[in-house]
């Protein structure tokens, strides 16, 4: 397990902010909506959409792209970074505690223990919890999450919704349902509708990366770029250093117990479970539900290059254990990086590999990004 090859180079953060709507497809065919149109199905723009429009804004290829993750302009003009809530928190419908799993039984005796590198136990609530739980959906604050990171947001595994730091509003990217009409040759093809779902960001609210340029080119060529398809476009803007970073994680990882946070949509040669080093083990894990990703190189051939993945959503937590000596130090080289190596795509597959082997690398392309915290 090693992190992407750029981790000493000076970085910078930027935020594209959206002129208008956002509209990025999942990658999957249109499906049947009814009788008269089909459904385009449409996501938040995943790390390699995030990629392309910033290789476009610095004029040529990025040593590496560092998200993307959503962004809330302050009251002082300062961008807040936002993060999917952690998979672990959970709380009953409409009621204002949340709780933090917590490691319980082994994993024997249950369908996990025929898994291929299954961890050793499942999570559970705590046991004074009686009521069913889901997952809460949602955003938090970089604050709380660098606090949960540290062990330090939950007391007795238990906390008011309100402490998470979630935002105010509703969901900061507002979907907004439209109907459109294919073309052929230029021209409409009579009969052929479709329905697609745009997301408009609400005002302060933007998308937010970090970027590690190459030495020859350290600065914007230009600041519009396009976003997504239907020839949207967002403003790309450098910001100051140091105004963003990275929730801080912990220094300390007592008994070497170390929290894995996914950041951005992970793709790795395992599917669901991240490349981890010989010597350390996987106690537990909270999923969430596997996300669409479509990749495509317009410069490598779009229709030869394209792929459809499924990734490891943004909030899934790996609890592991590592020897304590080299924890700290093991935890801080992956925190705020991506987990290499991403998705195999030199496998091949009927005699040729796929997708071909000069496509782009996945893991400089802001997927995986990790955070690293304490479990108890």
């Amino acid at each position: 397990m090693k992190t992407d090859r750029t981790g000493s180079r000076d970085t910078t953060w930027v935020v594209l902010e959206p002129h208008d709507t956002v509209h990025v497809r999942d990658g999957r065919q249109f499906s049947s909506r009814d009788s008269n149109t089909a459904l385009a199905e449409t996501v938040t723009p995943r790390p390699s959409t995030i990629a392309g429009a910033l290789a476009s804004a610095y004029g040529g290829d990025l040593a590496a792209v560092r998200g993307p993750v959503l962004g809330k302009k302050d009251t002082s003009g300062v961008w807040r970074p936002y993060f999917s809530v952690p998979s672990d928190v959970v709380a009953a419908k409409n009621r204002e505690s949340v709780y933090r799993l917590t490691v319980g039984s082994a994993v024997h005796d249950t369908d996990l223990a025929d898994l291929k590198g299954a961890p050793e136990s499942l999570l559970e609530l705590p046991p004074q919890v009686l009521t069913k739980m889901e997952p809460v959906q949602g955003w938090m604050s970089g604050r709380s999450l660098s606090s949960y990171l540290r062990g330090t947001l939950f007391q007795n595994h238990a906390l008011k919704r309100s402490r998470l730091g979630m935002p105010d509003d509703e969901e900061p990217l507002v979907p907004e349902h439209r109907i459109g009409i294919a073309l052929q040759d230029r021209r409409v093809r009579p009969g052929y509708l479709y329905q697609a779902t745009h997301l408009r960001p609400r005002d302060g609210w933007a998308f937010l990366a970090e970027v590690v340029p190459p030495p020859e080119r350290t600065g914007l060529a230009r600041s519009t770029v396009a976003l997504g398809g239907i020839s949207r476009l967002a403003e790309v803007t450098a910001l100051p250093t140091g105004s963003v970073a990275w929730p801080q994680g912990p220094e300390d990882f007592p008994g070497g117990r170390v929290l894995l946070y996914v950041a951005t949509p992970a793709l790795w040669p395992d599917g669901w479970r991240p490349p981890l080093p010989p010597e350390a083990t996987l106690v537990a894990a909270a999923l969430g539900d596997p996300i669409p990703v479509a990749t495509a190189s317009p410069k490598r051939g779009f229709n030869r290059t394209r792929t459809l993945r499924w990734a490891v959503p943004p909030g899934s937590v790996y609890l592991i254990r590592l020897p304590e000596d080299t924890a700290a130090a093991t935890a801080a080289s992956w925190h705020g990086r991506a987990l290499a190596p991403s998705a195999d795509w030199t496998i091949p597959s009927d005699g040729e590999p796929h997708p071909p082997t000069d496509a782009p690398r996945l893991d400089t392309a802001g997927f995986g990004i990790v955070l690293t915290g304490v479990w108890t």
